[in-house]
């Protein structure tokens, strides 16, 4: 049996950066089981193992603009200090937040310190880089009829 619409599968991956970090992984919690083409897992990495047949293995990469999206240099902007919180002593590299006028929490990246300011990077980590996904179909299965009733294995 291959990998179709709603059959169940059951497989490992792990995903990776560009700069070789792992972003999800199997690997710590065991394989996963789902029913295929029900938007249950990374769209592409369901793209990846659709035909499969238990046994087999798929890579596929994908550029940033198709995994976390492209960096954006807009989001690179001086923050005086007077908007960090008080006694804050930014290092560069680090990741810290502030809060916006809306309540909304943002994160960014410190890539510079100056006397009055810092330069921040609101970009998210991964913003910029591609994805390196591989995955292995362990099983492959019809689906009960109750699984397709509630479009889930679980």
């Amino acid at each position: 049996m291959r990998v179709a619409k709603d059959v169940v599968v059951t497989l490992e991956y792990e995903a990776r950066l560009d700069d070789g970090t792992v972003v999800d992984s199997t690997r710590e919690c065991g394989p996963v089981t789902y029913l295929h083409g029900n938007e249950q897992i990374f769209p592409a990495l369901e793209r990846a193992v659709d035909g499969l047949e238990a046994g087999t293995a798929a890579e596929l990469r994908l550029p940033a603009a198709e995994s976390y999206g492209e960096r954006r240099p807009e989001l690179e902007r001086r923050l005086p200090r007077a908007q960090l919180p008080p006694g804050l002593s930014p290092v560069v590299g680090e990741r810290y937040g502030v809060k916006a006028s809306d309540g909304r929490r943002l994160a960014f990246r410190v890539v510079a310190v100056e006397d009055d300011a810092v330069i921040a990077d609101f970009n998210i980590p991964a913003a910029g880089q591609g994805l390196h996904l591989t995955a292995k179909v362990l099983a492959v299965r019809a689906a009960t009829p109750e699984e397709l009733r509630r479009g889930s294995v679980r």
